[in-house]
Parts: structure tokens; sequence; C-alpha cells
């Protein structure tokens, strides 16, 4: 005859081996990489961004931007016209350097070089119907093969684009860059902003 168990100690044991199978379950999920947690870390690996650029990725990396380069820096993205060649940056507007004048530049400012200069005077046409922007005009130039940051002399003879051009009229802006006298090739860029292609000069001028 089997002998009577208190309730109390059955309910202990009941107690027990629930709390050892919770424990195997929980470590059966921990372990299977099915598992909840290891399905939600999968996921936001997945929307992380690939560590090898596809093609459009490239594309559109600014670092691979010629646009975006640092200032002071030349781009390479642009094709080279004569520096007595007339080119388009837009449609309906022209630029050409309409005059190269070798001067000696006088430094007044911080950072600036005097000595042996170009003075380059550059000319937009606007052909647009509308009245076109250039207060975000922008002039550098470079020198020799390794295309050397020309340094501007703002302070000598200097007179920048003036705030807009009208439609069916030009204008000009003239700049004075710091460069040795048997420096070879020069290269000028105009960057109008708003959109438009940087144009690129590049040639011998005459001194």
């Amino acid at each position: 005859m089997l002998s009577h168990v208190p309730r109390s100690r059955m309910y202990v044991a009941a107690t027990v081996v629930a709390v050892v199978l919770v424990s195997v379950a929980v470590a059966l999920i921990v372990r299977d990489p099915s598992g909840p947690d290891t399905a939600g870390s999968d996921s936001v690996v997945a929307a992380a961004p690939s560590a090898t650029a596809t093609p459009a990725e490239r594309e559109t990396d600014p670092a691979a931007d010629p646009s975006s380069a640092d200032p002071g820096q030349p781009t390479d993205g642009n094709r080279a016209v004569g520096l007595k060649a007339e080119a388009t940056s837009a449609p309906g507007v022209t630029a050409r350097l309409a005059k190269i004048d070798a001067v000696q530049a006088t430094a007044s400012l911080p950072g600036e070089v005097g000595g042996p200069a170009l003075e380059i005077t550059v000319k937009v046409t606007n052909q647009t119907g509308k009245k076109l922007d250039l207060a975000l005009g922008v002039v550098n130039a470079y020198y020799g093969p390794e295309r050397t940051p020309a340094v501007s002399v703002a302070s000598d003879g200097e007179v920048p684009f003036p705030a807009s051009v009208a439609d069916g009229t030009s204008a000009t802006g003239v700049y004075v860059f710091q460069i040795p006298e048997k420096a070879r090739p020069v290269r000028v860029e105009l960057d109008l902003g708003n959109g438009a292609d940087v144009v690129v000069f590049k040639g011998r001028p005459q001194r």
C-alpha cells in the first residue's frame, strides 16, 4: 500500500521541475541561431551600408565627386579648353579669358605673396533669356605639371564679378594670381555655382 505524500511536498517538487524546464528552454533559445535575439541582430547588420560599395554607390560618394573637392584643390573631372577658347558652363552661358597680362603683384594682405603674377580677365556672356546670378562665381588658378594652387593677390587690382548679369549682356571679373614667370602650363578654373559646369582653361600664356 502506497504511503501518503503530503501535498506541500508535491507542490515543491512541481515547482522545482517547472524551474528546471524553464531554464532548459532558455538555454536552448540562446544557443539556437534562429532564436529571436540572433534574428534581431541580423536585421540590424543587413540594414547597415555594405563595406564594398556598388558602382552606383561609388558614383554618388562625395569623396569621388570632383565637384566636392576641397577648396584650393584642382578638379579632375572637367575637360580643359585652350586659354583663348570659349567654353559653355550652362545652356546659354559662355565664358572666355578676355585678357591675360603679366604683372608684378604687390601683396598688402596677410597670406598674400608679391612678385610675378598673372592678371586674368574673365568674361561671362548671358544668353539664357533671364538674369544670371554671378554672386557665387569663383575663379581659381594652378600652375606647373603638378597643378600647384596659385595664391590670389586680391588686394592688387582684383575686380570680382558683379552680383548678376542681364540677359543678352556680358560681365567681366579681374583676378590676380601669383605665378612664377617660367611656370608652365597654367590652368584657370571658373565655377559660377548654381549647378553650372566648372569651366577649365589650360595653356601656356605669353609673358
